[in-house]
């Protein structure tokens, strides 16, 4: 069972569009929400958006796009004020995957849009180059520069340059002769095993294809692991992969979907990746989702929800009594976390236990007035 103790606000900046948060509890109890934040226009006219008729004018583009850190008290309660994170000196940062490490290391994977000009995009066009954004609603042209990870070794006070994740081979350039397509975006909770390598999901469009990236080294360096889950008829699609490793060493890998009705899949790895079991399709519907490692060796299961009433649910499973696909999480109880979001752009929520046992829950949705921003509900978690 799942109580709620209380909903609170993170991060809220009418001057901001606040999106995909993190958290990560460190060892001294200290917890970390990262999330992404870019600029929100509307603030320029005046006006609240609500009844503007500008209630969804926000874009997932933004030139300035950017990373930004919280910290908070073990008994999350804020200490001291968001820091804004170095961006890549030619690209704008999206979403934020904070991991933990023994070492004491912080991991944290993204991915990032290069920006440019109309001209300049329209010629890129010319060639085949795919382009996300308009000059119109995003303001310029945006390329996909490829997944990246940075590290900080003094709790998150100061971070590694961007580094991009290695080249995907079977996948085409993203400018052919200049820009390799770099590890794909990144979305998701990441693992460390037992041998101390990492595992990191991320993923590539055209069909939707989820990759799965390790690294020995700390996440100094990045290898191609295998393909985690692909639709050869691209009919179904695999992105935002979550990452969870089980005491008896199953890897499992929770998919947000495309072309299955939103609708979970998830895969399961014997071997830390190596190879993969076929997908299995649940009757879990949300996206995207996090897998939270509870004390008592459950997992607590949240996702975004924005079919009406939009907002965030959860489901609490135990991974040792049966197996994904045949039912277990399937008939594992779900829980409303929140249901008040007044626009389906909303959850991307993240767990994280803390140390006196609670869980907070991160998300982000919007306010009356359409400004999103982060929010999280403390949770306690029963038998």
């Amino acid at each position: 069972m799942l109580d709620i103790l209380s909903h609170r606000v993170v991060y809220s900046d009418r001057r901001f569009y606040s999106a995909f948060p993190s958290a990560a509890t460190l060892a001294d109890g200290t917890v970390l929400v990262a999330f992404r934040r870019a600029r929100d226009h509307r603030w320029l006219h005046g006006e609240p958006a609500e009844g503007s008729g500008d209630f969804d004018s926000v874009d997932h583009v933004d030139s300035r796009s950017h990373l930004v850190m919280q910290r908070f008290s073990p008994d999350f309660e804020p200490l001291g004020e968001p820091q804004a994170l170095p961006t890549d000196p030619e690209a704008g940062d999206q979403d934020a995957n904070l991991l933990a490490l023994r070492s004491g290391r912080i991991v944290l994977g993204g991915f990032s849009w290069y920006p440019m000009s109309a001209r300049h995009g329209a010629r890129l066009r010319e060639k085949g180059v795919h382009l996300l954004g308009n000059p119109d609603t995003s303001g310029t042209f945006f390329l996909f520069w490829g997944g990246n990870t940075r590290f900080s070794d003094d709790g998150g006070r100061s971070w590694s340059p961007h580094r991009y994740l290695p080249e995907l081979p079977d996948q085409g350039p993203i400018i052919p002769g200049v820009r390799p397509m770099l590890g794909g975006a990144v979305r998701g909770r990441a693992v460390e095993a037992p041998d101390g390598t990492l595992l990191m999901a991320t993923y590539t469009g055209g069909p939707y294809t989820s990759y799965l990236y390790a690294s020995r080294d700390q996440g100094e360096t990045w290898e191609l692991r295998s393909t985690i889950a692909c639709d050869a008829d691209g009919k179904a699609g695999f992105c935002e992969t979550a990452l969870h490793l089980t005491g008896d060493g199953r890897l499992i890998a929770f998919h947000r979907t495309t072309g299955l009705k939103d609708h979970l899949v998830t895969s399961v790895s014997h071997d830390l990746g190596e190879s993969w079991e076929p997908w299995q399709q649940t009757a879990v519907v949300g996206h995207p989702y996090d897998a939270c490692p509870l004390p008592d060796g459950r997992l607590l299961v949240v996702y975004g929800y924005r079919h009406k009433p939009y907002g965030v649910r959860a489901r609490l499973w135990d991974p040792s009594k049966g197996s994904l696909g045949k039912g277990s999480l399937d008939d594992a109880p779900e829980f409303v976390i929140r249901d008040d979001a007044p626009s389906p752009d909303t959850g991307y929520p993240w767990a994280t236990v803390l140390a006196d046992g609670r869980v907070v829950v991160c998300y982000y949705l919007c306010d009356a007035g359409g400004i999103r921003h982060i929010q999280a509900t403390l949770l306690r978690v029963r038998g």
